[in-house]
């Protein structure tokens, strides 16, 4: 069993004419010089590798499928008000065009580099919001009951006695089953109200270790960031549910904690 995923990028503008269909599909479909959305959708599909040609299925029947739904969203001028219904419906139309022996394994939203939205065939009417935040901080990696020299050998540079910094990315994936189009994950501003109150200014340009209760100690390791930052947010998201605090210390290292029970 393969997984395939295919993107469509596309705007939210009104096709003119003809010309407006043959647009670039590598950044947005229509193209427009208005001021409109560009968007993104993510379609993952399941199926059985064909033998002769390779292919699970041809892209291009995807992009097919997708197109058709965002060409009737815009001619009818019945433009979703919210991502989650764009989202939705979208899944909906490609559930019920997908080609025989291929099944539809999920859909995702992109918004903007630090927002997405998801539906995945396992749970069909949870949906899903990540956004990103940001903080910089400084912190020391230690354990007092190490020596000095084992200290830096576990530790190296991170072991530095006044510390370094990082610019750290936090990613918060929250759900709710939806048993409309109609409904909404979360509240934008609410989310981003309670990250700011409780991680954002708890956080940033601060010394974890001297200046956060709860570091000091316990090793502000981004794994241990990943773990505080749910215990803190979780009581409080009472609209929808955490499902995964993602914490990168760098663009190459980063933490997952979905809670005590999941892996």
């Amino acid at each position: 069993m393969i997984r395939l995923t295919r993107e469509f990028r596309f705007s939210l503008a009104d096709s003119q004419s003809d010309l407006d269909r043959v647009g670039n599909s590598w950044s947005g479909w229509y193209s427009s010089n208005q001021i409109v959305p560009y968007l993104k959708f993510q379609l993952s599909v399941l199926g059985d590798v064909q033998s002769q040609t390779g292919y699970l299925c041809n892209v291009k029947l995807l992009d097919d499928i997708v197109r058709s739904y965002v060409q009737a969203t815009i001619a009818s001028g019945d433009v979703p008000e919210t991502y989650e219904s764009l989202l939705m419906r979208a899944a909906e139309h490609v559930r019920s065009n997908l080609l025989h022996g291929v099944s539809f394994s999920g859909m995702r939203l992109i918004v903007s580099p630090t927002l997405h939205y998801a539906i995945e065939q396992e749970r069909s009417n949870m949906v899903s919001l990540t956004q990103q935040f940001e903080f910089s901080a400084a912190h020391r990696l230690h354990c007092e009951g190490f020596s000095e020299e084992k200290n830096r050998e576990v530790f190296g540079k991170c072991n530095n006695p006044e510390g370094h910094g990082h610019n750290y990315v936090v990613e918060l994936t929250v759900g709710q089953s939806l048993s409309s189009p109609e409904g909404q994950v979360i509240c934008l501003a609410d989310l981003e109200s309670t990250v700011k109150r409780l991680v954002i200014d708890r956080l940033d340009h601060k010394h974890l270790n001297r200046d956060v209760q709860e570091f000091a100690a316990l090793n502000p390791s981004v794994e241990n960031i990943a773990i505080k930052i749910w215990e803190w947010l979780e009581p409080h998201v009472n609209q929808a549910k955490l499902q995964r605090v993602r914490v990168f210390e760098t663009p190459k290292t980063w933490a997952d904690y979905s809670g005590p029970s999941n892996p």
